[in-house]
């Protein structure tokens, strides 16, 4: 199945926020105390749900708030992009769509991101423990290239994070592009025609690993999707204000935020 002939799919934004989230303790930044709920972000994670599947990008810290504030009581899968903390330590919550499902989850993510995840969460791989819920019960497989997930294509591929590689996501006509700050030349190509583009901004000037506004709006600019958002959202920049910023086709997400493809 090609990016063209995929399946209808309904995009969730679980979390937009950055790695410590906003409110961030401690802050007292006018966008820390914003009665505006779209500056309440939690950390980072997209829902994906296509042919009756719920597949997760990234476990973040908040899965379990997101879970109960949207409704979720179904993973089929999880998709995993890189094994930073704020992606990768809502992990445990996953048991408890074990025991609601009463079976295992396959977990899916390159090689060397499952191997450093089974390494963070040994426990949760181990043959100890294996009945009941007091480990998550997975099943992981190496994302090393394009492949479908209950009928829904994806396609993996590396930008640069900083001092490191992390991996980006092609999910039929949406490119999930959180934790960047370069794409390398074979993503420029596997994001051509893609029709909804997801990229991560912490602030406005350009960070050492994430884009910084006008990197991304220059990226969004060359792939020329129908619709853009912005999402991996620090507090140092206010939801109506970056809003009101943005040009034509860009808009800002927030927690709760659906698209339809």
């Amino acid at each position: 199945m090609t990016a063209s002939q995929s399946p209808a799919m309904e995009a969730l934004f679980l979390g937009t926020g950055s790695s410590v989230g906003v409110p961030m303790i401690g802050c007292r930044c006018s966008v820390c105390l914003s009665p505006d709920r779209r500056n309440h972000r939690t950390r980072s994670s997209l829902l994906v749900s296509a042919n009756g599947k719920n597949i997760l990008v990234d476990t973040s810290p908040d899965l379990r708030l997101q879970s109960l504030r949207h409704g979720l009581d179904r993973v089929d899968a999880v998709v995993y992009t890189h094994a930073h903390a704020d992606h990768v330590l809502g992990l445990d919550e996953l048991r408890t769509f074990n025991f609601i499902m009463g079976r295992e989850i396959p977990i899916y993510a390159p090689t060397p991101v499952l191997d450093r995840i089974r390494a963070m969460f040994a426990y949760a791989f181990s043959d100890v423990n294996r009945e009941g819920v007091t480990r998550p019960d997975l099943v992981p497989h190496p994302l090393d290239g394009p492949m479908e997930i209950f009928g829904l294509p994806f396609r993996p591929f590396l930008v640069e994070h900083g001092p490191t590689r992390n991996t980006a996501l092609r999910i039929g006509d949406l490119v999930y592009l959180t934790d960047c700050n370069a794409v390398l030349p074979e993503g420029k190509t596997v994001m051509k025609g893609a029709k909804i583009l997801i990229v991560g901004v912490v602030r406005y000037e350009p960070h050492l690993s994430h884009f910084g506004l006008d990197q991304a709006i220059a990226e969004i600019r060359e792939v020329s999707p129908r619709m853009a958002y912005i999402t991996h959202i620090s507090h140092r920049m206010d939801h109506a204000t970056l809003e009101a910023e943005l040009p034509p086709g860009i808009r800002p997400a927030y927690d709760g935020l659906r698209i339809l493809l």
